[in-house]
């Protein structure tokens, strides 16, 4: 389709002869694609998109009219199409090579601006630019403020929530440094360094505050998992800064657990009873928890599902008592001797304990956790067990 676009002007063209001078072009908008909607077009002045391997730097996209290319070389026999000059005036003046311009049609011009990181290395200084257009032909038009050019953000520290990670609970931190852009989120993720031809696991965050220049209130989800991430932050318009070893995740743990018993069958909910050994640092019981299983439904058999367990009592700071619904599953207990809304028979489940008081957390799994088995089978798993790790 471009290519039909460019023929079709070239041809139109060809019958000028090198003495007529050609269209006025008008520059009308100059958009950066990653955020076509945004009032500022902004253009980091590092990094940059790849292609095939190759860092070619940040797109933009030129609106207007009248952009007006012209066959070349036809008297040497080695044709070519000469493209409009597209030129960057502001702190510093830059004019992108041919091959960095790209003509879709009369009206879009799409060219590759190149970063510090490009090679060659082209780094604009930081500020306003005006976009200047001149046509093969002659004619020269220029959007003055059309690109607000800039560095990546820089991060210095995060700060962690005052009382700590909570387990279960989002948690708010800080983030400071220098470049963000009041009123404009930036794409903010937790990750763990991993080897090579590993995928990390990415942890995004919500920005739930993002007026200053140099600090951002970002809140992670709940249960995150316990680590050391690097911190992420990618500013709209493409470039991203990472802070190694940044946030540091760990929640208070209740001591080592056990459960009596720990299989039920799959058409009755069972009792059971748990208990804390907490030594050191850990915690016991200093309110009534909320206790969970990650367990499949017989309705979803491949699906784990986070199942509450009901009727939890606690009954010293060691010991709590607690409903596990085998049979009724998520739902309220019903009189079903089929329990068609239950636990899939299997395991062991995974049984979590969350003390809401302290933001606590222990689990049960593996030989610790809960089997569900079929009516008549017999509980195989030993009372006495080794405490947690």
């Amino acid at each position: 389709m471009r290519r039909s676009a460019l023929n079709a002007t070239l041809v139109a063209l060809s019958a000028c002869s090198s003495a007529t001078e050609g269209p006025v072009p008008a520059v009308e908008r100059v958009i950066n694609p990653r955020t076509p909607e945004a009032q500022v077009t902004r253009l980091c002045n590092a990094q940059g998109a790849s292609a095939n391997g190759v860092v070619r730097g940040w797109r933009l996209t030129l609106k207007g009219k009248r952009f007006s290319p012209m066959p070349g070389g036809v008297l040497t026999g080695e044709p070519f199409a000469q493209l409009p000059q597209v030129t960057l005036r502001g702190p510093s003046t830059y004019t992108l090579p041919r091959e960095r311009v790209v003509f879709v049609d009369a009206e879009t011009l799409e060219v590759d601006v190149p970063t510090s990181d490009t090679e060659p290395a082209v780094e604009l200084a930081p500020g306003s630019y005006a976009v200047e257009v001149t046509n093969p032909l002659g004619g020269t038009s220029a959007l003055e403020d059309a690109v607000l050019v800039g560095p990546p953000a820089t991060l210095t520290r995060v700060v962690p929530p005052p009382g700590g990670f909570r387990y279960g609970e989002a948690a708010t931190l800080v983030v400071e440094g220098a470049g963000f852009q009041p009123g404009t989120p930036p794409s903010l993720f937790l990750t763990v360094p991993v080897g090579p031809g590993e995928t990390p696991d990415d942890e995004r965050l919500t920005p739930v505050a993002a007026e200053s220049p140099t600090v951002i209130e970002a809140q992670t989800r709940p249960f995150i998992l316990e680590a050391r991430y690097d911190l992420v932050l990618g500013l709209p318009e493409g470039c991203q800064t990472r802070l190694a070893g940044a946030v540091d995740v760990t929640y208070p743990h209740l001591g080592a657990l056990t459960m009596s018993p720990r299989s039920g069958d799959a058409e009755a909910d069972v009792t059971v009873h748990i208990q804390t050994v907490p030594t050191g640092s850990e915690h016991g019981f200093t309110g009534v928890p909320g206790v969970f299983v990650w367990a499949p439904l017989k309705l979803a058999p491949t699906n784990h599902v986070r199942i509450p367990l009901r009727d939890v009592v606690r009954e010293s700071p060691t010991d709590l008592r607690a409903v596990l619904p085998t049979c009724s599953g998520a739902r309220a207990p019903v009189d079903d001797p089929g329990c068609p809304h239950g636990l899939a028979p299997g395991g062991p489940y995974i049984v979590e304990v969350i003390d809401p008081s302290n933001g606590a957390f222990g689990e049960l799994r593996d030989a610790r956790g809960f089997t569900v088995t079929q009516r008549g089978a017999l509980d195989a798993a030993p009372e006495a067990e080794a405490p947690a790790p």
